[in-house]
């Protein structure tokens, strides 16, 4: 009874703010109730028989989400979450079977021998430190073997340069001895001349 008694008075508030609605009758005025109903009657009179109009009416609700302001943006909102939400869903999908692999070997990995491992990280660290060290070393002698075989290479530039330059000199003092040999051949052949 609550409830009702609310509505009488909300009723009876709505009335005395509004005034008597005037009417065109001779009848006088009637109050915000009498109004109400009676255009609900005329306006259920007026829908009788129209199927299209009680359709269109149905799906009022509909229309004003549509020609609420906010509609654009809260259809956007959601395009973009949609998009969002099928970009990661692959990694989504990844990570759910690495969670189901990690649940289904939790038992294995929780084993008692695999809590009596020695701990040898610090060793590991020792291994890479050394690496590291041996790393160095490598390209520092990697760096030693190149820059000896440029050496190489240009003692063997310089010696083949010389022995060119020998061998002109061999074949130019060759060319002499074949000439003087020649001059003293025609010397002892020649008739002495008296």
């Amino acid at each position: 009874m609550d409830a009702l008694d609310l509505i009488e008075k909300r009723i009876d508030t709505l009335n005395r703010v509004l005034g008597p609605i005037p009417d065109n009758d001779v009848k006088g005025s009637e109050n915000f109730v009498d109004s109400l109903l009676s255009a609900n009657t005329l306006l259920s009179s007026a829908l009788a028989g129209r199927d299209n109009i009680n359709k269109v009416l149905q799906r009022s609700d509909e229309l004003e989400r549509y020609l609420d302001p906010n509609f654009l943006e809260e259809t956007q909102q959601t395009k973009a979450k949609e998009v969002y939400v099928n970009a990661v869903a692959p990694e989504i999908a990844t990570t759910f079977k690495q969670l189901e692999e990690i649940k289904s070997l939790e038992k294995t990995l929780g084993a008692e021998y695999f809590r009596n491992i020695p701990d040898k990280t610090d060793e590991l660290k020792e291994l890479t430190k050394n690496n590291t060290e041996f790393k160095q070393q490598t390209e520092f002698i990697e760096e030693s073997l190149i820059l000896a075989m440029k050496r190489y290479g240009e003692l063997q530039q310089g010696l083949v340069e010389s022995l060119a330059a020998m061998n002109k000199r061999l074949d130019h003092i060759e060319e002499k001895l074949q000439k003087k040999k020649a001059a003293d051949l025609n010397v002892d052949l020649e008739p002495p001349t008296e």
